[in-house]
């Protein structure tokens, strides 16, 4: 073995050009599987934390028609209780659902704020079913007393410093005054809950008044191990015939396994999960690391393949000396578990080099301890066994199965099955690299689409900061005066929330008689909405600022959808006219008609929507909306922090402009686009690599053909593209097969768009057409300097 190892060396030593390439080609290829894999080992360990991980599920709910079957885990409240009182196998539940259902919550602390946008309520049993490790207090009584709060490590260090915290108080909001009952750790990075701060629940309406007319809860299920998931399913759904008769508008009740519900929520509604992955970007990640492991592996066959003449001797002399077809077959496998062995070790130092730009295109946190766990290494060991015995396996059989004599006679090795081979191996890798670069062009391409999409309001030059800690109406006129005064304020007004964020679902209808009418989604306002958010407003009036204190009028804005359900010819028609909505008072009436606009993102289609404005609404106004005009962001949100102190002294001013809100709907997808770009880059630079050896090698092979050419007459461009041609033979091939798979492959990807580019053929063609420029660039450095070599250094030994 040890010469076997000493041979394989000396190999990689006297052929440094093949060598370097396959080792920077295997070592690109591993630092991006490492990278790839640590990636979704952490998106696939989600909550496995917990002991009743496999027990646990989250209990979701389907829309019926009216809703356009929508699917949500936003339950009634009263679901958690009745499953535990009604369903076999249950054995306990839990509501969660954020403060304020989403707002940020101002927390004041002696004369300190701080704000916090993980404030939870929940039931008790939530620290029953879920693990929690508290450091201060205990699981089990934390919610004894009432007005009990519990709160994170990170929370307590940042609110009152690391020292012992029970019994110290906090206010929310400048409302609720809450007593620590208790500290937890920080739930760990791959925990679906991300709790800062919890209390019970049954402090509050939430739980105190338990309906089934209101979807806005979390409700999580601990099973007996010994339950049937499905019949427990179908229980909990049997609820819904029970409870809801009378307005049934949801369709049924479902249970989703908590292993699931990190990758598996994307076609869920209105989740709190602030840390939803997608399957879709495990499943990329993981074809990436095949690709890009494929393709190095294919350098490698090709590059070995490519130097058999040069092993031809070496190989033959030894057949003739007595090496069995095991030693010759041992030897070029040890050769190749040789050169990935090093490819492996500089892998990893490739890895740590790109891990800063790998967290920033994930967006997530990533840890140098995730090389060295048990897991990874044990992949990478079965990876250097799976690539040594697949890179090796062609060399080491084609050369073996070779006899001696046609070893050692450089012209018979011509024209054999290896070039043949060679030629298929070129053609995955290129097809490879087409499908890659025609899915970055067009996944780019509808990301530019989904950025540059008029959304029927600008997002850009608002800002929207909390009022929910604001006392009075008089404190809110002089904030809001405060603002208004600033030189680069333009308007302002006060919002229940942010587009597509915490709107209240209700009904309009055209007639009071009927039954069922249409879903929208409601804000309350306190002015003219339009005017600042700038929606296209196509009839009648903006929403009024001052009302009557006697005035009972509900004033509403509706959009294209309302208008065109209600059955009027024109927007114009609309104006004035009554509207039946579940505001109370009933009497509404059409103030404006706006344009339709995307207040979800595009993945979703444009749903009714009405804004509205009257004394006493129902649901509170949380956030104020700026619209401003400054070319120095960053002093004008100075400006309105100091007016927000001013004004809102026991405050805690958070504020967030609407555009992130915007580019937050689309973070995943431009996750996935970041990974495939930078991955299927490198992915491109690995194929060339190969290329650039394939391409010296044919050169090498050909010098003496080369210099009689050049000697009969030749010029440097025949030569060029004597050599060039089987390589564009083989890109046209190869952009021939990948296009109906590209095609396929992306028209799946933009189903999940309700709003979405056309698929051109031109995209494949510039893909190809970018594929065919990459290969002609790789392989003319090398054909150049064949073609002008003095031919008299070529054809000196003939």
């Amino acid at each position: 073995m040890t010469s076997q190892i000493k041979t394989a060396w000396r190999n990689i030593i006297n052929n440094k050009l093949f060598s370097v390439l396959n080792i920077v080609g295997l070592a690109t290829s591993f630092a991006v599987t490492i990278l790839l894999l640590s990636f979704v080992r952490k998106e696939t360990s989600f909550d496995t934390f917990h002991r009743n991980f496999s027990n646990i599920y989250r209990v979701n709910t389907e829309f019926d028609a009216e809703y356009e079957n929508l699917k949500t885990p936003q339950l009634p409240n009263s679901v958690a209780p009745a499953m535990l009182a009604e369903v076999s196998g249950v054995e306990n539940t839990a509501r969660l659902v954020k403060h304020d259902f989403g707002t940020i919550a101002s927390i004041r602390v002696g004369d300190q704020n701080f704000p916090e946008s993980a404030l939870y309520l929940s039931d008790s049993s939530l620290f029953q079913i879920f693990d929690f490790q508290f450091i201060e207090g205990s699981a089990q009584h934390v919610f004894d007393q009432p007005n009990s709060i519990v709160i994170s490590a990170s929370t307590r260090d940042k609110i009152f410093g690391d020292r012992l915290v029970i019994d110290e108080i906090l206010t929310i909001n400048n409302q609720d005054t809450m007593r620590v009952a208790g500290v937890f750790q920080d739930l760990p990075e791959n925990s679906t809950l991300d709790c800062n701060m919890i209390y019970s629940m049954m402090d509050s309406w939430m739980g105190k008044n338990v309906y089934w007319s209101n979807s806005s809860y979390e409700t999580y299920a601990l099973l007996n191990p010994a339950a049937d998931p499905k019949l427990v399913e179908k229980q909990t759904d049997a609820l819904l015939d029970k409870y809801m008769a009378d307005n049934r508008f949801l369709k049924r009740l479902f249970l989703q396994p908590l292993a699931d519900v990190h990758l598996y929520s994307t076609d869920l509604h209105e989740s709190n999960n602030a840390r939803a992955g997608n399957h879709v970007t495990i499943k990329l990640a993981i074809l990436l690391a095949a690709i890009t492991l494929l393709i190095a592996c294919i350098n490698y066959m090709n590059l070995a393949t490519a130097r058999s003449s040069k092993n031809a001797k070496d190989v033959g002399v030894a057949k003739v000396l007595g090496a069995t077809g095991k030693q010759v077959i041992l030897r070029f496998y040890t050769e190749a578990a040789l050169v990935t062995l090093i490819a492996i070790a500089l892998g990893y130092g490739v890895a740590i080099l790109l891990a800063p730009i790998f967290e920033q295109i994930t967006q997530t946190t990533w840890s140098y301890h995730s090389l060295w766990n048990q897991q990874l290494i044990g992949i990478t060991f079965l990876l250097w066994i799976g690539i040594t015995l697949l890179a090796g396996s062609y060399p080491a059989y084609y050369m073996n199965k070779i006899s001696p004599l046609i070893l050692m006679n450089k012209s018979a090795l011509k024209n054999t099955f290896a070039n043949r081979m060679r030629r298929i191996l070129v053609v995955c890798q290129f097809t490879a690299s087409i499908i890659l670069l025609s899915s970055i062009m067009i996944i780019a391409q509808q990301m530019r689409y989904v950025q540059q999409k008029d959304l029927g309001y600008e997002p850009s030059g608002v800002m929207a900061i909390s009022i929910n800690s604001l006392s009075s109406k008089a404190q809110f006129q002089a904030l809001n005066d405060g603002l208004r005064n600033l030189a680069s304020t333009t308007s302002s007004v006060a919002a229940q929330s942010m587009m597509g964020m915490r709107e209240s679902g209700k009904q309009v209808r055209k007639l009071v008689t009927d039954s069922k009418g249409l879903p929208v989604s409601t804000n309350s306002v306190s002015g003219p909405i339009a005017e600042t958010l700038k929606l296209q407003l196509l009839a009648g009036n903006d929403l009024p600022e001052n009302l009557s204190t006697t005035d009972t009028t509900c004033y509403v804005l509706i959009n294209e959808t309302v208008l065109k359900y209600l059955g009027y010819a024109t927007p114009e028609a609309a104006i004035g006219k009554p509207i039946v909505t579940e505001m109370r008072p009933t009497n509404s009436v059409i103030s404006g008609v706006l344009s339709d606009f995307h207040y979800t993102s595009l993945k979703e289609s444009v749903g009714g929507y009405l804004y509205y404005r009257m004394n006493r609404p129902s649901e509170s106004q949380a956030q104020l909306f700026i619209r401003f005009q400054s070319a120095q962001v960053s002093t004008y949100l100075d400006q309105v922090a100091e007016v927000f102190k001013q004004h809102v002294p026991d405050g805690a001013f958070v504020y967030e402009f609407t555009d992130e809100h915007v580019a937050r709907m689309y973070q995943e997808e431009t996750r996935t686009a970041n990974i495939t770009g930078l991955f299927s880059g490198l992915a491109i630079l690995i194929s060339c690599l190969g290329l650039f050896g394939l391409a010296s090698s044919m050169a090498e092979q050909r010098i003496k053909e080369i210099g009689i050419r050049k000697v009969l007459g030749s010029s440097v461009n025949s030569i060029l593209l004597l050599l060039s041609k089987d390589f564009i033979k083989l890109v046209c091939l190869s952009i021939v097969i990948a296009t109906p798979i590209a095609w396929w492959a992306m028209h799946s990807w933009l189903a999940d768009f309700s709003y979405r580019i056309e698929l051109e053929w031109w995209v494949f063609g510039v893909a190809g057409l970018i594929a065919l420029l990459i290969a002609l660039l790789t392989i003319s450095g090398q054909a150049l300097r064949a073609a002008l070599a003095n031919p008299i250094q070529s054809l000196r030994n003939e």
